[in-house]
């Protein structure tokens, strides 16, 4: 029969290895958002107006995060799941689509 304070410190010790286990993936999801589009045009020859379009949608993205979970994750370089649409509209324009889920560094 095991004794009551061997009760207790393996109670212990199988609490403190599943915190240990467990945090990690809590501390994770704490420091992502939800998934945000940016959305923006851009003019350009030669694949430059895909280019422009490309940085406007990311800062697009980027000021929507900001206003929503603040500045610490508005930093696309931390993102996660980055996903890209660009499409080219008329002669000189186009037009790009990211999606990506905002993280704390």
């Amino acid at each position: 029969m095991i004794s009551r304070i061997r009760r207790l410190a393996l109670a212990a010790l199988a609490a403190g290895i599943a915190t240990m286990t467990l945090a990690p993936v809590a501390d994770a999801r704490s420091r992502c958002g939800a998934r945000t589009d940016g959305l923006a045009t851009g003019i350009g020859l030669f694949g430059t107006g895909t280019a422009n379009a490309r940085s406007a949608a990311v800062s697009n993205w980027a000021e929507k995060v900001n206003a929503h979970w603040g500045i610490y994750y508005a930093n696309f370089d931390n993102a996660r799941g980055v996903r890209w649409s660009c499409k080219k509209g008329a002669i000189l324009q186009a037009k790009c689509f990211v999606s990506a889920i905002p993280c704390r560094p």
